[in-house]
């Protein structure tokens, strides 16, 4: 990675930290890009995508869960754009500016297209022979990573390599995330072998929705203004 590839990855990693709550300050003298939390020093991360910490800034849980939280907005940017340095111009007619061809299958393109305000994803569709392109899809900026998630899912549903029913929005995952937990906390038995499997999807969940624990709590919440309604209204009581 030259200067300017460095550049260009601390600029974009910069933008997705703070989109999500993260400070970030300038390059230190040792070439590693500082992260804070709550004005404290979190991490350091480098251009490589990993990340360097101490552990003692890391201790409790809050912090802990925010570092694994920069380590994983690390991992998605550096892919991304390691994929922005390396793909070719895309060229169909009427499309101007600096858009990369990431993807191309069945007659569905997966582009990317760097801005002032972070990288932006486009689907679209192939027309006139493979000369014009229709139906885009856009995606960021901003949105941080998401964007870039939600463009892949796109891209894979809409060139025929996912079919759009396997997979789950992040309001059913949520649902199933809550559902199964219902289980495994419930007196009901169940077998060894199911518990590990539902511990499984548990943490696939967790890894899959990057603010579960916020659609977790909306949604639990939602269902006990639903329950006092129901009450309400079958006993007759109102509240105030």
């Amino acid at each position: 990675m030259n200067a300017e590839e460095k550049n260009r990855y601390f600029q974009e990693l910069t933008l997705n930290l703070q989109h999500e709550g993260f400070a970030v300050k300038p390059e230190t003298e040792e070439g590693l890009l500082p992260v804070e939390l709550d004005g404290q020093r979190l991490c350091l991360a480098r251009a490589s995508g990993a990340v360097r910490y101490r552990r003692e800034d890391a201790a409790d849980e809050h912090r802990s869960a925010a570092l694994d939280s920069v380590i994983s907005i690390a991992k998605t940017t550096t892919e991304y754009m390691s994929q922005m340095e390396a793909a070719p111009q895309l060229t169909a007619s009427g499309l101007t500016g600096d858009y990369r061809l990431l993807a191309d299958f069945n007659g569905v393109v997966l582009a990317g297209h760097p801005t002032q305000f972070g990288v932006q994803f486009i689907t679209w569709a192939w027309v006139r022979e493979r000369t014009g392109l229709n139906a885009g899809n856009c995606y960021g900026p901003p949105g941080g990573v998401d964007s870039y998630t939600a463009a892949k899912c796109d891209f894979a549903t809409r060139s025929g390599l996912i079919p759009h029913s396997a997979l789950f929005a992040p309001e059913q995952l949520t649902e199933i995330y809550r559902c199964i937990h219902e289980t495994l906390n419930s007196s009901y038995p169940i077998t060894e072998e199911r518990q590990k499997c539902l511990e499984s999807v548990v943490e696939q969940i967790e890894a899959a929705v990057p603010d579960l624990n916020e659609r977790v709590i909306l949604s639990n919440d939602k269902e006990l203004e639903f329950a006092d309604m129901k009450f309400s209204q079958d006993s007759g009581i109102q509240f105030s």
